[in-house]
């Protein structure tokens, strides 16, 4: 014997229901949406003005070629860190959603291109072993290819 499901008519009573809960679902959520950088398909964003952060952006980066030019794993390391930082205020300025760097920078993805976006994401690993692996030691070769693939992505955010 077969299953059968009964087709009910919708009756208005339901159409009502429906529709207040639907009402209901859509006033808990725009605040969520608005927080987290969800839009409607039909806003406008507004422009971004980061003149200030292109100026900041500079002096930053010279202080990290400087660290990278005196040498050493901490200068390379600390360069590493100063250049993740740098990177991570700049997504901010452009008001990238999300808590934690890897966040900003999923939902970032249409501000760089496609190299640069992956050469953010591979400055990003390198910080991240730095920071979460307590035996890693940063090297010249590590630490320069980072710095460019920094460079990169912070000159595309400029």
């Amino acid at each position: 014997m077969g299953y059968r499901v009964k087709h009910y008519n919708k009756t208005t009573e339901y159409k009502i229901v429906t529709m207040i809960l639907k009402s209901l679902w859509w006033l808990v959520s725009t605040p969520f949406k608005i927080l987290f950088g969800k839009k409607n398909p039909g806003s406008q964003q507004t422009p971004v003005d980061i003149s200030v952060d292109r100026q900041f952006a500079l002096n930053k980066w010279q202080e990290i070629e400087q660290l990278m030019t005196l040498g050493n794993s901490s200068n390379f390391a600390k360069a590493v860190l100063e250049a993740d930082k740098l990177l991570d205020h700049l997504l901010k300025a452009h008001r990238a959603p999300g808590l934690t760097m890897g966040d900003r920078l999923k939902s970032s993805i249409n501000k760089f291109s496609r190299e640069g976006y992956q050469a953010a994401w591979n400055g990003h690993k390198v910080r991240n072993e730095l920071v979460h692996n307590s035996q890693y030691e940063m090297t010249d070769f590590i630490a320069r290819p980072a710095i460019e693939n920094f460079r990169k992505a912070i000159e595309e955010l400029i």
